[in-house]
């Protein structure tokens, strides 16, 4: 969890309300990837299909599986994720300022929780904190996710 008393006021005006609910989900996060449209033949209909659906589908039933549902929230939350990447044998930065985008990132992450029925829809979310970092030693791959009322 960050420390919200080094954060600027702009960012965040008071600590989290309760409740508060925390979680990992382990794994390497996979990125919700740009979407793609075909007609079927003889079809005036198109139908949407995300592009890496092979490695996004069992992530997003990971993110499903691992969130815990004490609480629905039905009202405004915040959210922090701190994305923990797997570390390359050479990295160019010393964090994962490289592809998957972090924004993608979320994307996958959110419609999980949604899955999973821990928010009634992500247009809940009022205001993110997202990180990325490498993992290491205690610090295995996947995500750390922490959701409270606004």
């Amino acid at each position: 969890m960050t420390d919200y008393r080094t954060l600027p006021a702009r960012v965040i005006e008071t600590p989290p309300a309760l409740p508060l609910v925390e979680f990992f989900i382990p794994g390497v996060p996979v990125q919700q990837g740009s979407k793609s449209g075909f007609s079927p033949k003889g079809s005036n209909r198109v139908q949407m299909t995300d592009q890496n659906k092979v490695k996004l589908k069992p992530w997003r039933a990971t993110v499903t599986t691992h969130t815990p549902v004490p609480v629905v929230f039905d009202c405004p939350v915040y959210v922090e994720l701190t994305f923990v990447m797997p570390r390359p044998k050479k990295p160019r930065f010393k964090t994962p300022a490289v592809m998957p985008d972090i924004d993608k990132l979320t994307r996958a992450v959110f419609d999980g929780i949604t899955d999973a029925g821990l928010w009634k829809d992500d247009a809940r979310v009022v205001r993110m904190l997202v990180a990325e970092e490498y993992a290491g030693e205690g610090n295995p791959v996947g995500v750390h996710v922490a959701v409270s009322e606004a």
